[in-house]
């Protein structure tokens, strides 16, 4: 399978520039982060989930599952149903 290129070559540039030159689009120095905070057990009814905050990124995520036995004459056998949600704030 031939390989497709991510980026352009004058996006490629730019990078490698930015990089050399130490400086982001965003005006932030190549080390600078941004500010983030993680949380978890956020919602109450599903069995995991999380808040994450990333600059002016907010995303929410919920997990559920569900298990249950198909049939009674095969106790070894049943079904599980995961069910994942994400908001991007």
């Amino acid at each position: 399978m031939p390989r497709v290129p991510i980026a352009s070559e004058d996006e490629r540039k730019f990078i490698v520039d930015g990089i050399q030159s130490n400086f982001r689009n965003d005006g932030r120095n190549c080390r600078a982060y941004r500010p983030l905070l993680l949380a978890t057990d956020v919602i109450t009814t599903a069995n995991g989930s999380c808040l994450l905050k990333l600059g002016g990124t907010v995303v929410m995520v919920g997990v559920t599952f569900e298990f249950s036995r198909a049939n009674q004459e095969k106790p070894n056998e049943g079904r599980i149903e995961a069910t994942v949600d994400g908001l991007l704030l």
